[in-house]
């Protein structure tokens, strides 16, 4: 569930996914060129379930330095931004029972995985150090 949530919420903001890890609950995506590098961003969105169906949700990013860039400045917090950015657009397809999680079901429907975290009102509004409870 929380994968195809990521996925989906990484690629609705436009970033590239790198790596998916559900065995520990994490997702690494990049990001294209931004005002501190040339390079963009790389960020890791960190899940963990909480109780059933309540995630914590965090994140960390790093400005890129490649090529020729020597220096990559973090701007105004630009790479902590795309962390937001992802963990809203996860929230906003939670809540909205976008993401199709479960898969196909026998009458054709796909699945709702995603609207079960909002029948149960545990969407929470982002906290500090862009941590969220989805």
């Amino acid at each position: 569930m929380m994968v195809a949530l990521c996925k989906s919420a990484v690629q609705a903001s436009n970033y590239r996914v790198d790596a998916v890890d559900e065995a520990s609950g994490t997702i690494t995506f990049t990001t294209g060129m931004t005002m501190g590098s040339w390079t963009g961003v790389s960020g890791t969105i960190i899940y963990n379930e909480v109780s059933p169906y309540l995630f914590e949700v965090s994140g960390t990013a790093k400005q890129n330095v490649r090529g020729g860039q020597v220096v990559a400045l973090d701007l105004f917090g630009e790479a902590k931004s795309k962390i937001d950015n992802v963990i809203r657009e996860m929230k906003r397809q939670a809540e909205n029972g976008e993401v199709d999680t479960a898969g196909p079901s026998s009458n054709g429907a796909g699945g709702t995985g995603c609207a079960v975290i909002l029948a149960c009102g545990l969407i929470a509004p982002i906290g500090l150090l862009g941590r969220a409870l989805i």
